[in-house]
């Protein structure tokens, strides 16, 4: 029941977040390796610092933290292009401390990044079709490969463990719309450059 009222109550912000004039660059036919990169560079400042600053906070709670670390796959993408990482950009410790202070609010952050992987399997699919056949520096959108589904079922039932109490429900699902809300304004900063 949780989970489905989590779905339900993110759906409008991960609407609009597939809505973002990057996202719908990314997902259009025109995509080309500069639209992809930008997209990868907006969302590494939140993943990175999500990992380094909010994954310590998790641990106890989420048994395998460490291995759904994604940041290296982001520095790998991007280092395939000769793209070197701005760390001016990096959202800072303040940032993460303020919009999680509780592993409630973190573990709806980490709801929608975890979901991002069902997500990178069905863009990883229209960049293979889309981009040139020499394209192949996709690590990020690979996610966990051929074991996406069973870490995103492990997921799920971590996360319905969490909470004991209505209130600690509610904190995660608004700590995931925070976060949709947090990653659609990264991907909007860049709009321009498409």
């Amino acid at each position: 029941m949780f989970i489905q009222n989590l779905r339900a109550s993110t759906a409008d912000c991960h609407k609009q977040l597939e809505l973002n004039n990057l996202s719908q660059a990314l997902l259009s036919n025109n995509v080309n390796e500069t639209i992809y990169c930008i997209y990868l560079t907006q969302l590494y400042s939140f993943v990175k610092g999500f990992e380094q600053y909010v994954f310590p906070e998790l641990g106890q709670h989420f048994l395998n933290i460490n291995d759904r670390k994604k940041a290296h796959f982001i520095e790998d993408d991007l280092k395939a292009h000769d793209i070197t990482i701005d760390l001016q950009t990096l959202l800072e410790d303040v940032f993460f401390s303020a919009t999680y202070p509780n592993v409630y609010l973190a573990a709806g952050a980490l709801y929608v990044l975890e979901g991002s992987t069902l997500g990178g399997q069905i863009i990883l699919k229209h960049l293979r079709k889309a981009m040139p056949s020499g394209f192949v520096n996709t690590a990020y959108f690979l996610g966990y490969q051929q074991l996406t589904g069973t870490m995103w079922k492990e997921f799920l039932q971590q996360l319905t463990a969490l909470p004991k109490s209505t209130l600690e429900e509610e904190q995660i699902i608004n700590g995931a719309i925070s976060t949709f809300k947090i990653i659609d304004g990264l991907l909007s900063n860049n709009n321009e450059k498409i």
